[in-house]
This record gives structure tokens, sequence and C-alpha cells, in this order.
């Protein structure tokens, strides 16, 4: 048996599959539109992992959380993020990413200046 998720996104973060307490796959839509609008970073304790279905997405990564780095996210690549980031949909435009994790994972958030 096959089970099919529809991409349909309704807000910022949606978790659309669970399996057994282990790993979980949501679908991201970030709420900024540019990198000027991001005001803070957030880190955890495993990597995730972040593929672009469709539209735009522009990741903001740190390593130290004082130099930023901007990485346009390109079809048919897959991200494995592991340092401080964030996101923002460049001017706005339609930007959707699927993103596995963690179930249990924990997050920091670091507050930029």
């Amino acid at each position: 048996m096959v089970n099919k998720i529809h991409i349909k996104p309704k807000q910022r973060w949606e978790v659309v599959f669970r399996e057994n307490n282990k790993w979980q796959c949501g679908i991201y839509v970030p709420e900024f539109t540019s990198k000027n609008q991001v005001t803070f970073l957030e880190k955890h304790n495993a990597p995730e992992l972040f593929y672009l279905v469709r539209g735009s997405i522009t990741l903001i990564l740190s390593r130290d959380g004082k130099k930023i780095t901007e990485v346009p996210m390109e079809k048919n690549i897959i991200y494995i993020v592991d340092e401080w980031h964030n996101a923002y949909r460049p001017e706005g435009v339609e930007g959707v990413a699927l993103v596995i994790e963690r179930e249990d994972i924990k997050t920091k958030f670091l507050k930029l200046k």
C-alpha cells in the first residue's frame, strides 16, 4: 500500500508524517520575505534535511551566530543543516520546502542584533 501526502501549505510549519517517535517530515513555508526581517536564528541538537519543493527560499546560515551566509536553495539539491539557521522567501514569492528531522528535536534560539 502507498500513502500519498498532498502538499498544501497552510501555515509556516506543518508536520505531515511521523515514524515511530524517531523522525518526522514537515512542510515549511518561511514567514519572512527578506533577510532584514529575520530577527533570530535557531539551532537543533541534530541535523535537518531541507528540500525545495517549489518556488524560492533563501537559507540564512551561521556557524558562530555572527557571520551570516545566505544560500539560495536550488531545485534537485538536498541541504543538510546542522548550524544556526532561518530562511526567507525573496520578495514574498511562493516558497515551499520539505523538512525531515528527528521527532524529539531540541531547539535553541539566538536573537540577531
